[in-house]
């Protein structure tokens, strides 16, 4: 199963195991991995609004943030290290997937 089908379920109110909570945590790395390669990776596509609702992100948002967000929010960072959402953000910041606004 992709994280693609267990966000569309987690939308839908599929509680998501912790062994998927870790298979997600090692996609997600891969994601980042790939993006950092690639400007081609479905991961950069922007989720649809009820998967954003569901990972609590803007709507609009890429499929990547989605998976940060609840992974979140179901494993906890641990104490002194930063949140997956900031990891994923400065990521599409450095390899210019986001544009920052200086104004």
């Amino acid at each position: 199963m992709n994280y693609q089908m267990l966000l569309e379920g987690y939308a839908k109110g599929v509680t998501i195991s912790k062994v998927e909570a870790e298979l997600l945590d090692i996609e997600l790395y891969a994601q980042l991995e790939s993006i950092k390669v690639s400007r081609t990776q479905g991961c950069i596509e922007v989720a649809p609004d009820h998967i954003c609702q569901a990972a609590i992100v803007c709507e609009g948002s890429l499929w990547i943030t989605c998976l940060a967000s609840v992974l979140d929010q179901l494993i906890s960072p641990s104490l002194g290290i930063k949140a997956r959402g900031p990891k994923v953000f400065e990521t599409l910041l450095r390899y210019e997937y986001l544009v920052e606004d200086t104004i």
